[in-house]
């Protein structure tokens, strides 16, 4: 359904009010307020400077190494340093500049003076070295034996029914001596010739083999 009327005239605005069961409502919206609130004034106040409180316990601890005390003790003429124990206290020098005596340690004095103004010690002289015994001189090779001399010797005592205690044959075998090399072989023939020097001391077979083997 469409309703047509004058949106000027108020008595049809009525009637159309009515038919529509409302009532236009008058704008009642309160009007603005104004704005009352009034600025606080700023009451911080600003808070005074101070210095910070130095107290003793912050004071920083005095961390130098302490100086050793080099002074040297004071010496009298005798290079002695004042001893209580034989120095007259407070200490005091005498004319000549040595400490002046205790009473009753003038032996006492005298001698730690003499012990101040004797020399160091001698030092025991050295131990002398023990000589050395010279060293022995290289044993001097024997002369090489002539193989014809001693040969000649050897063919004598095996002439001799007496002149070998054992035949050439062991002989030769017990001194290891070689038929090939014989006459150039310097060791077989010092071998034969100190067998033969033991026979000579009357040594038996056995005695002239280790004989000549050790010679």
């Amino acid at each position: 359904m469409q309703i047509t009327f004058d949106p000027h005239n108020a008595q049809e605005c009525a009637t159309i009010a009515r038919l529509l069961g409302t009532t236009a409502q008058p704008d009642t919206a309160p009007a603005a307020q104004p704005d009352t609130a009034t600025a606080e004034p700023e009451t911080a106040t600003a808070q005074p400077e101070t210095a910070p409180t130095w107290t003793p316990d912050q004071a920083q601890p005095d961390t130098a190494p302490a100086q050793p005390d080099t002074a040297q003790p004071e010496t009298d003429c005798h290079g002695m340093v004042h001893d209580d124990t034989i120095h007259s206290t407070p200490a005091s020098k005498n004319a000549d500049g040595s400490w002046r005596a205790k009473r009753g340690q003038k032996e006492a004095y005298e001698a730690a003076i003499a012990a101040a103004t004797q020399g160091p010690a001698e030092s025991a002289p050295a131990s002398m070295p023990m000589p050395q015994p010279a060293s022995a001189a290289p044993a001097t090779p024997p002369a090489p034996i002539d193989y014809k001399t001693m040969a000649e010797r050897f063919m004598a005592k095996m002439a001799d029914p007496d002149g070998l205690p054992a035949e050439y044959e062991a002989i030769y075998t017990a001194l290891s001596i070689g038929y090939d090399d014989l006459e150039t072989n310097q060791t077989s023939i010092a071998r034969l010739s100190a067998y033969m020097d033991a026979v000579d001391n009357g040594d038996d077979h056995d005695g002239c083999v280790r004989h000549a083997m050790s010679a």
